[in-house]
This record gives structure tokens, C-alpha cells and sequence, in this order.
């Protein structure tokens, strides 16, 4: 497992980056049941991974724990590559345990009758592979693995690499011309080892075809394609609300949008670039246009700049969501592969300002020096007066679980003024980390009282309390969008700095109407399944029947805020002064042991 440290000085603590726990994104996307019967596949066989995932196509894969994905590789060689690291197909790891290592991710392909070919039809297979990508490099001993299988059903491994920093995708041709491997059944198969505990030990694949009549030095793709995502259309933010943008488009709009188009022809190639945008709510076309065809040399990529364009849609209200789609697609080339010759980009228009793309490669945390809180802000600007109401965050999961810990959200107007202190808005203490599964893995949290701001700069973040050692909380870092060191603040130890993390820290402040916050979840694993709270409903007392000796009671309202502690007293527990409603009562016992259980209070 790699850390990275951004340290200032020896006494000051550091900026933290580690390995994701568990991959939001898949957790977001169940598995659904695959009806298709599964086919044989036939040649020439090519995938390339450009369609969104996040699990292979089950039409000509057997196994689901590769993660399709177009943010973990560095200069992919087209859009999309199929991601192997240390958790399994929900997005989780394979093991808790902190040292685990092993056979991790495997990527089995369907099967194909070689029966009828004989070795001189030279069957070959290639594909390209990078370590690391924008995640944590592989170490030495973590390997990738490529396996065939022969005549006997037995998996022979062909074809293995040890693990390295961070590398250019590279090509790897393999001949399947062995008689062990031209039967009616041949399947291949790639495997890696890693630890099995987060997305560490990265390695992307990309790009595999299996043809006959061909050679080693047989690289020909004979394909165009997109390959990074395109630029936002915004300057700023990648995200933000309609009438914020709309009141000053000038400031907030980028003057264009970079694409990137590789070719792959053993000769230059005339590519003509086509642009749709249509608001996606009302079906609104919103631009359309074809950019003067250009020249793409043979074997190389190109970035094309797209212009902006006027945004003139109306929307419905001023709080109306506005999702405006940006396509780009070119005329596919004779035996050109065409899926992806198309690639969409999404602006959405919403309640909330957001400078990262919505997925975590990584995560973030602070460690700071002894007796001394750990505080994030984060610079946003309204461009008119407006409401700010609360906070969304994508946390990082931990080992173990962060869901006991808590936080305060702060809304600075400066950070250190003339008298040296932190002009404080609003502050508001006792929030709980939670992970939720909807909202592409964004907690959400409102305030107590609504803020209203004018137009102007403000900070806002969150502040753990001082001397909380390991338990700092974990955040999401998107690494696609480094605004970090332009609009990100942290202090450890009395003083403000500005980060120096590669990335972009997944908060995004929340204004406008009134919106349902994120609540605790109706249950949790629990220490002692025999721990029962009767009665409940309560009253003005309950009793705890339960083997395990619980020293400490806490009820937490569903937004995650610590409410009240109690004594606990043979087992019973006085609650009289508890507001009336739902709670989570938290049960703690001597060995830091919890037990939770949802409790009404009448």
C-alpha cells in the first residue's frame, strides 16, 4: 500500500492520501441479472471497453469484478478500460484484514471454437496494459496474469508482468497457435494479485482483439476513437446552479471544450467532429455544429478544441434542475470500430456548486498535530444573493468504519482576517459520518438555520475535533480535476495552508430551496444480536436486556447529530427529558464495542 504525504515542516501534520476502501460507483450500480444466454464469441473479437460500465459486458464475460471505467487509466489508448484491483464485483474488499494479499480481480472471457482453425491460420491475441493509472502502482510483488485454456480444461498462464510505477499503456501480442488451444472451448482469462483490502495495485487493460493471419510485430488497429473524457463547459465548476451561471455566463463559461481523438490507422486519417447539445429535461435543442474536418497523423492522438457556444434555454423556474448534454460523434471510417466513435459529456445544472466529477480514485484525509482540531474549507463564489442551506460529501470508507464519527460544518467568510482569526458565519456541531449509497455517493446534511448570503466569496468545511489520532475521516479525492491547490484550505495546527494534494476534495456546499438531508440507516451490524431496548415506543424510561455489559447510551437523531448521553443504571436508562421522535440509540461497552438499534420516543 502507497501514502503519499504532503509534509510542510517536521512539526506540522500532513495532507494524507491513500487507497479507496470500497468503489462507490459499483455500489450505485447492482449487479442485474443477465437473461442472455451467452454465445460463442467469433473473430475477429474486439473489445476495447468504451460503453459505461461499471461491470463488463456480460455478453462476452463470464465474471463481473473488473470495474469499467474512464477515470482510473492515464492516456488510455481509446475511451474506457477494464480496471483489476483489490475489491471484488460489489465494490468491496475481498478481505478486512489490513495485510491480505492474493488473487484478487479475475476477467474471464466467453469461449471460442478454434476447432476448425490449425496453426498456420495464425490466431493471435493482443492487448494493452498500464500499471497504476491515476490510482496506487502495483508493487513487485503484485503481478498481472494471462491464462489460456488448452484442450484438457486446464488454465495455463502464458503471460505475466510484475508490478511497477506508474508506465504508457504498452502492447502485448501473444499466438494462440498451439494445438493445446484450437479446440471448441478455448477461453482466456486475466487474474491479479493484490492486496485485497482497497483499490490498491491498479492495473487497467485496454484494448484486446483476436484475429487470424497475423504476426508478433502485429499492432494494426484500424480504428478511430475518443479517448479521454471531453472538458466541461463550465470554467469553474463542474457543476453549479442554472441561475448562477445564467446571471454571469461570460465569467462562468469556458471559452471551449478539449477532445482527444487517437488514430490508429497505419496512415493519416481526415476526421470531421459533429457537436449536439440538447437539455436533456424538456428534449431542448440547445446547439448543433461540424467542425472543419482535420488531419490525424498515423499512430497518433490529437486534441481538438471545440468552441463554446451561446446557452440561451430558459429554464422553467429558477430552482429547476438543468442537465445540458454535450455529444460529439464522428462519421465511423471503413472497418472502423464504431462504439466509439460517439462520447457524451452531462452539465448538470442543480442546487449545489461541485468542482470534482462525482467519482473518487482515491482518498484524503488530515492528521494533525496534538491538541489541535482538523479543519477543511473550501473556496466557492455566489454570483448573486442566495440561501445556503447545507453540505454534501462523498467520504472515503474506512477499515474500520467511520459511521461513529463526528464533525462540525463551518461557513467561513475569511480565513484569518486582520486580527488573525477566521470570520465565522455559521457553525453548527455534531454530525455524524454517514455513507450513502444513493446521490452518486453524497451524504447530505442541512443546517439547522438557512443562511442567507449575499453575492461574494465564502469557505465553507468541515472540522474534526483535536486529537483524534488515526480516526481522521476519510474524504473522496477525484484526481481527473486538480482545483485542490487553487481553491482547497486545511489547518493542522492553528494555521491555514494551501493544499497541496493533486485533486480535487469531494464537497459541494448547497443552496436555494429546502431539501430532505440524508438520515442514518434503519439498521446496522451489531456486536450482540440478543441486546433488546423494551419498551419501544419509549417513555420516560427504557430498559436494555442484553448479556453484553453496555457502560455508555447515546441517542443520535437521523440526520446523525449526537442528542443526549445517559447513565446507564442496572440496566435501565432515564430519558425523560428526550424530545419526542426517532433516534438511533448507540450502545458502548468497555471494549469500544457498539451496538445500534432505532428507538421512538412518545
Amino acid at each position: 500500500m502507497c501514502i503519499i504525504l504532503f509534509a510542510f515542516n517536521q512539526m506540522k501534520a500532513q495532507e494524507i492520501i491513500l487507497p479507496l476502501s470500497e468503489n462507490k460507483t459499483i455500489q450505485q450500480n447492482p449487479l442485474q441479472k443477465n437473461n442472455h444466454k451467452k454465445t460463442r464469441a467469433t473473430l475477429p473479437f474486439i473489445e476495447d471497453f468504451s460503453y459505461e460500465g461499471p461491470y463488463p459486458d456480460q455478453n462476452i464475460w463470464l465474471d463481473k469484478q473488473a470495474f469499467i471505467n474512464n477515470t482510473m487509466c492515464q492516456n488510455p489508448i481509446n475511451r474506457g478500460v477494464a480496471t483489476l484491483d483489490g475489491l471484488n464485483e460489489f465494490g468491496r474488499p475481498y478481505f478486512k484484514d489490513q495485510i491480505a494479499s492474493g488473487l484478487a480481480d479475475s476477467l474471464t472471457s466467453t469461449t471460442f471454437n478454434f476447432s476448425t482453425f490449425t496453426p498456420a491460420d495464425n490466431i493471435f491475441l493482443s492487448f494493452y496494459y498500464q500499471p497504476q493509472g491515476l490510482g496506487f502502482a502495483p508493487e513487485t510483488d503484485d503481478s498481472l496474469f494471462l491464462y489460456f485454456k488448452n484442450n484438457n480444461n486446464q488454465w495455463i498462464r502464458v503471460w505475466e508482468t510484475r508490478g511497477t510505477p506508474l508506465q504508457a499503456f504498452k502492447i502485448v501480442v501473444l499466438p494462440i497457435t498451439d494445438n493445446q488451444y484450437l479446440h471448441n472451448s478455448f477461453q482466456f482469462r486475466f487474474v491479479n494479485i493484490a492486496s485485497l483490502n482497497t483499490n490498491d495495485d491498479i492495473w487497467n487493460i485496454d484494448y484486446i482483439k483476436i484475429d487470424k493471419n497475423r504476426s508478433l510485430a502485429d499492432s494494426i488497429m484500424n480504428d478511430i476513437g475518443f479517448t479521454q473524457e471531453p472538458t466541461s463547459i463550465l470554467k469553474n465548476y463542474t457543476a453549479m446552479p442554472y441561475r448562477h451561471f445564467k446571471i454571469n455566463m461570460a465569467q462562468e463559461l469556458s471559452s471551449n471544450q478539449m477532445i482527444e481523438v487517437a488514430n490508429y490507422y497505419n496512415n493519416n486519417q481526415s476526421v470531421a467532429i459533429h457537436h449536439v447539445a440538447t437539455e436533456l429535461n424538456s428534449a431542448t435543442p440547445i446547439s448543433a455544429f461540424s467542425l472543419t474536418p482535420f488531419t490525424i497523423g498515423a499512430k497518433s492522438t490529437i486534441f481538438q478544441n471545440i468552441p463554446s457556444y451561446p446557452i440561451n434555454y430558459n429554464a422553467p423556474n429558477m430552482y429547476t434542475p438543468v442537465l445540458i448534454e454535450n455529444k460529439y460523434y464522428f462519421e465511423a471510417l471503413p472497418g472502423d470500430r464504431t462504439q466509439n466513435d460517439t462520447i457524451t459529456r452531462t452539465n448538470v445544472f442543480d442546487n449545489y456548486f461541485a468542482y470534482d466529477d462525482g467519482t473518487a480514485e482515491k482518498s484524503y484525509f488530515l492528521l494533525a498535530a496534538p491538541n489541535y482540531p482538523a479543519k477543511t474549507a473550501l473556496e466557492f463564489t455566489l454570483n448573486q444573493a442566495d440561501s445556503l442551506r447545507g453540505l454534501m460529501v462523498h467520504f472515503g470508507a474506512q477499515v474500520p468504519t467511520a459511521l461513529d464519527k463526528y464533525f462540525s460544518i463551518v461557513l467561513y467568510k475569511k480565513l484569518h482576517d486582520a486580527n488573525n482569526s477566521d470570520e465565522i458565519i455559521y457553525k453548527q456541531d455534531l454530525y455524524q459520518v454517514m455513507y450513502e449509497p444513493s446521490q452518486n455517493g453524497f451524504t447530505t446534511y442541512a443546517f439547522d438555520t438557512v443562511k442567507y448570503l449575499d453575492a461574494g466569496k465564502y469557505y465553507i468545511g468541515i472540522t474534526q475535533p483535536s486529537n483524534f489520532g488515526s480516526d481522521s475521516i476519510y474524504y473522496g479525492l477525484d484526481v481527473n480535476n486538480n482545483i485542490n491547490t487553487q481553491k482547497l484550505y486545511y489547518n493542522v495546527d492553528g494555521d491555514w495552508y494551501a493544499s497541496g494534494a493533486q485533486g480535487c476534495v469531494m464537497m459541494r456546499p448547497i443552496v436555494g430551496l429546502p431539501f430532505t438531508a440524508s438520515t442514518l440507516p434503519n439498521s446496522f451490524d451489531t456486536v450482540n444480536e440478543s441486546t433488546f431496548i423494551f419498551p419501544n415506543p419509549i417513555y420516560n424510561y427504557f430498559y436494555i436486556q442484553s448479556k453484553n455489559n453496555w457502560i455508555k447510551a447515546t441517542a443520535i437523531d437521523m440526520q446523525g447529530r449526537l442528542i443526549k448521553d445517559f447513565q446507564i443504571i442496572n440496566h435501565f436508562v432515564s430519558c425523560e427529558d428526550l424530545p419526542i421522535g426517532v433516534y438511533i440509540l448507540k450502545l458502548e461497552d468497555n471494549q469500544k464495542q457498539n451496538s445500534y438499534h432505532k428507538i421512538i420516543k412518545n
